[in-house]
């Protein structure tokens, strides 16, 4: 993309101190020497204006290798200059990674010409969200330092950075709905006379291998059944610190960590649940609500993009008010799942009314972070605040009831959570 010329300024000072200088000389003394000096300046005067002209229309295209990206995912920045006269420049590219934060790309000398003069940057972005590219400032310095010219060119570039996908292979949801005109004596609701895809073995029954196609391939494939049922997910996704805390000082510091961990988890939710036949209904509770709800793979992508510009407030919205207001839409078939870092007993009465008009309530508090599945579990020796730890006590007593609370560790991995929920049922 080519890119335009925003502004250009320049500093003259010594120049015109120089010149001042060769006038005042000229008119008290009209001899060689001043006509010399003064004939100088004027070259001196014609040198900035042309290379100032020069620089204004030097042609700038910038590049990059995609718009999309994951988290820690290389991606390239390709920049082409060209110039009608030979000069030498410093460049320097710069992103905005944040609503405050702006960091250089680049910072180059290079001699500009006719020919093009390429700068290939490769970077990764470790938190997601939207990074803008600034302007590319080009500067050119007299050799004497006498005058001095700064450009600014750009033209509105983005790129979006998605929170990396962390895979699961199974999440705890309630209850499926039969859908109708379907017919199925399997207990997951698979329907075999419906095959959707193939994929590799994982566990799965030897029966569903698909052994055409496994000797064709040279490995095991299973075949994918479509579903005969269907589940409703309420996926609740708080990014806000929670009225309740004490010292919000501190907390202020770990909610930063902990929205980039809750985003990255509640993308492997989403994806788990989407590869189903499943209804989701999203809230994100940040600086403001954000609601979605869609069905199936249709709205995984665009769900996965709002969670990418999502950002938690330190006072924004509180998850009871949002939670409450979803409660008339659950049935008897839906599921509630909670992401947040701090919660108190004070959401047991809202749990309870959802509870109520559902089939499972799941909350997951992540204080401080889980574990990647990449790495071996180490020991940690944290400690939770009292009313984080009161209301996990008490959910306890409710877990016969599908109130299910669970403080996450961070040596635990979230399947590590899931498994264990399905197991204690």
């Amino acid at each position: 993309m080519k890119l335009k010329l925003r502004s250009i300024s320049w500093n003259v000072q010594p120049l015109i101190v120089l010149s001042v200088t060769a006038i005042v000389w000229l008119i008290l003394s009209a001899t060689v020497f001043s006509v010399l000096f003064f004939s100088l300046c004027v070259f001196l005067w014609l040198h900035f204006l042309e290379t100032r002209r020069d620089i204004s229309k030097l042609r700038i295209e910038r590049r990059i290798s995609t718009e999309r990206a994951f988290t820690n995912q290389d991606v390239s920045f390709h920049h082409s200059v060209v110039s009608s006269k030979r000069l030498k420049l410093t460049l320097l590219g710069q992103i905005e990674v944040g609503s405050s934060l702006t960091y250089n790309l680049f910072e180059r000398d290079v001699f500009v010409g006719s020919e093009p003069v390429r700068i290939d940057v490769k970077t990764s972005f470790p938190t997601r969200g939207r990074k803008v590219l600034k302007d590319l400032c080009c500067y050119y310095e007299h050799p004497l330092g006498l005058f001095k010219i700064w450009a600014r060119f750009n033209t509105p570039q983005e790129l979006l950075v998605l929170p990396r996908l962390m895979p699961l292979e199974f999440f705890p949801s309630r209850l499926r709905e039969p859908l109708p005109g379907r017919r199925s004596d399997f207990k997951l609701f698979e329907d075999p006379l419906r095959i959707k895809g193939l994929r590799e073995y994982s566990n799965d029954p030897i029966k569903k291998v698909h052994w055409k196609a496994s000797a064709k391939f040279g490995k095991l494939l299973v075949k994918e059944y479509d579903h005969t049922a269907m589940s409703r997910t309420f996926l609740f996704i708080d990014l806000n610190m929670a009225s309740e805390i004490f010292a919000r000082n501190v907390w202020a510091q770990i909610r930063t960590s902990y929205e980039e961990e809750a985003v990255r988890a509640a993308t492997a939710i989403l994806y788990w649940l989407s590869q189903g036949n499943d209804t989701i209904c999203m809230s994100i509770v940040g600086k403001q609500v954000l609601e979605m709800d869609w069905a199936s793979q249709d709205g995984w992508v665009r769900a996965v993009e709002m969670l990418a510009l999502a950002e938690g407030a330190e006072d924004g919205p509180q998850l009871s008010e949002v939670l409450f207001s979803q409660v008339p839409k659950l049935t008897f078939t839906s599921t509630v799942v909670v992401l947040s870092m701090y919660l108190t007993d004070s959401i047991l009465p809202v749990l309870l009314e959802a509870r109520a008009r559902c089939a499972r309530v799941m909350v997951f508090l992540i204080p401080y972070g889980y574990r990647d599945p990449k790495y071996r579990a180490g020991r940690t020796y944290e400690m939770y605040p009292l009313d984080m730890v009161k209301l996990n006590e008490k959910a306890k007593l409710l877990e016969q009831e599908q109130i299910i609370v669970r403080i996450i560790k961070p040596s635990q991995t979230l399947q590590e959570v899931f498994y264990e929920i399905d197991e204690a049922r």
